[in-house]
């Protein structure tokens, strides 16, 4: 991905920030674990490759960067590689700030955490939250409120996976491949 920033100074990192803030999921976690990481490690394919609708990721898009534009977003990174689960693991390493989410929908929690759907997860400020969702609005994108960032240095996702983030960095850091075999 390649853009031009006009001002370095609004740029924001993945890395949560506050305690007690927001968490927002943008974009609808799928059925689409195919040829991901998840399937990896046990040795499986998978049928259900990521299809992304380019005019929603367009949208979404827009909704972030005016978002950021008006410094209403602490952090966001985007969900690909892994899914969810990885995406919020890495937004606690830095700052050691932890998190409790649930992931809405039907799907088994597997597909839920480890999809590969696109989608984007960003913090906001109480105080912005208001301003976000008229934001994401305008852009006619949805915009899940799926938890808050938390002192309790873990994370915690849906009740299935409950962690402290220094395991998670360890893991991340030495492998989590050898440690699951």
């Amino acid at each position: 991905c390649l853009g031009k920033m006009e001002d370095v100074d609004k740029a924001i990192t993945m890395s949560f920030k506050k305690i007690n803030s927001k968490i927002f999921m943008i974009g609808k976690r799928k059925d689409e674990l195919g040829g991901s990481l998840y399937y990896n490690l046990f040795g499986e394919l998978g049928a259900n490759v990521p299809s992304p609708e380019l005019n929603e990721v367009k949208h979404q898009i827009y909704a972030i960067t005016d978002c950021i534009d008006n410094k209403l977003i602490a952090s966001c990174h985007d969900i690909a590689d892994g899914g969810i689960a990885i995406a919020l693991s890495e937004m606690t390493f830095e700052n050691n700030i932890g998190c409790s989410v649930t992931i809405p929908g039907e799907l088994s929690i597997e597909k839920l955490l480890f999809s590969e759907t696109g989608g984007f997860i960003i913090e906001v400020y109480n105080s912005k939250t208001k301003k976000v969702n008229e934001i994401f609005n305008n852009h006619n994108i949805n915009l899940e409120l799926i938890g808050k960032t938390s002192k309790d240095q873990k994370l915690i996702i849906n009740g299935a996976i409950d962690i402290e983030i220094e395991e998670l960095k360890n893991l991340w850091t030495n492998g989590l491949r050898n440690k699951i075999k």
